[in-house]
């Protein structure tokens, strides 16, 4: 079984849905399993971390314990795995790990990531940041 604790989670602090939705996750967190790491901060340095940077502004990202990095929606399923066992939780999860669901809902999350600065209005008459 892989080591996946501590899990370090790779969000954009300058995306309000996506900070909002740390902010819940890390409540959540009692077990301490989950580190988050605001991308959008000024001295991130994704090199510093193994990733890509251009790669880790687009889409999701989580380095397991064990150096392993997910990214899209199996970040997010390990994410899930270290939040308690809540029965909307566990059906998430669960769901998730249905053959084909992930590359049915790919799309649709891709399509999120890309466009979350419009659909958090984050963009401005001169444009969307640059992340």
């Amino acid at each position: 079984m892989p080591n996946l604790w501590p899990a370090q989670v790779f969000y954009d602090g300058a995306c309000p849905l996506c900070r909002r939705a740390a902010m819940r996750y890390q409540t959540h967190d009692r077990r301490l399993h989950l580190e988050f790491v605001d991308i959008s901060q000024p001295d991130f340095n994704a090199a510093a971390y193994g990733l890509d940077s251009r790669r880790v502004q687009t889409v999701m990202h989580v380095r397991t314990a064990d150096g392993v990095i997910h990214t899209e929606l199996r970040a997010f399923l390990i994410l899930w795995k270290g939040l308690p066992h809540t029965f909307l939780n566990t059906l998430i999860r669960w769901t998730f790990q249905i053959p084909g669901v992930i590359p049915l809902v790919g799309p649709f999350y891709r399509w999120f990531a890309r466009n979350r600065y419009h659909l958090t209005g984050r963009c401005t008459a001169e444009g969307c940041p640059t992340r």
